[in-house]
């Protein structure tokens, strides 16, 4: 299959632009499941004309991840898209990141462009077909296993991710010592996760006024990285893995750290869990698996 993959190639840091997941978690796969795939950059394309992309590569699916924002990506092309949509000439998708906040605002509106859509969130499937937009897909979040090889385990509890004032907060609370990181490089965060014997995930979003949990990537993440996944529980997450089998749920900062203690005093539990989560990564939620079922659903949609 002809893919012509839409999204962002690298994101901004306090250092300048890096290179950003899509290019390991999508690009890379795409390829290896042996599509065609041309990778349009929507913070800066090779080639900016994006009718000329179409006529000249003519793809079968248009694979893309666009969120609306133009000051990070202002290469987002949805007048193009829309047309595309309209006339039938290639299949349209697009996969949502943030519904649990961003539904109302961005998501009802934005689905109309494309034929098919993805949310990460279980719950959402029911308010898309509310508003009668039905060629919605469940799509977990997802990460390359090639990127989390085997590694010397020397940290016990660990966090990686910016530190806004809720997170500062649940920490400088916290009787248990956690390992803390911020602003890592694409290859120092996949190394930070395999070294981590625990990961935790923090489920609220900081953008969200209200505050709401949602579906992180962090989760499947610390999973590929084979470690025990302690996370703040968020409606939906046992949809993707078994609780207390395959991961650790938390529902506040005292339940943290009830769980943080029972994981140091049951090592052989720890690593059992850790064992289970990885395997069901490996099983649902690699990239190729992922990705492989979310290209069959487009296409038995069709």
């Amino acid at each position: 299959m002809k893919i012509l993959l839409v999204t962002n190639q690298s994101y901004p840091r306090k250092n300048g632009y890096e290179t950003d997941v899509g290019l390991f978690y999508l690009y890379e796969p795409l390829i290896s499941l042996g599509h065609e795939v041309y990778f349009y950059d929507t913070v800066n394309p090779e080639v900016p004309d994006f009718d000329k992309i179409i006529r000249e590569f003519s793809p079968d699916l248009v694979f893309c991840c666009l969120t609306g924002n133009l000051r990070i990506t202002p290469y987002e092309p949805w007048a193009n898209i829309l047309k595309l949509t309209r006339l039938g000439r290639a299949k349209t998708f697009n996969w949502f990141c943030d519904d649990t906040w961003r539904f109302d605002s961005f998501s009802r509106q934005a689905c109309w462009h494309f034929d098919y859509c993805s949310t990460s969130e279980p719950s959402f499937l029911e308010k898309f077909k509310e508003i009668e937009y039905n060629n919605i897909l469940l799509g977990g979040w997802y990460a390359n296993s090639k990127y989390y090889p085997e590694t010397e385990k020397d940290m016990e509890l660990s966090f990686v991710g910016g530190m806004n004032e809720d997170r500062e907060k649940f920490f400088s609370h916290s009787k248990v010592p956690v390992t803390l990181a911020e602003d890592l490089s694409i290859s120092g965060l996949f190394d930070f996760y395999c070294r981590s014997k625990i990961g935790i995930n923090l489920s609220v979003n900081a953008n969200d006024p209200e505050k709401k949990t949602q579906m992180k990537q962090r989760v499947f993440e610390l999973a590929a990285a084979n470690c025990v996944v302690l996370t703040e529980y968020h409606e939906g997450v046992e949809e993707f893995f078994d609780i207390d089998k395959e991961i650790v749920t938390f529902s506040d900062a005292t339940d943290f750290e009830k769980k943080v203690n029972y994981l140091h005093s049951n090592p052989d539990k720890a690593k059992e869990i850790a064992l289970n989560g990885h395997k069901r990564f490996l099983k649902d939620h690699e990239s190729k698996v992922r990705l492989k079922k979310l290209l069959e659903d487009i296409l038995d949609e069709s």
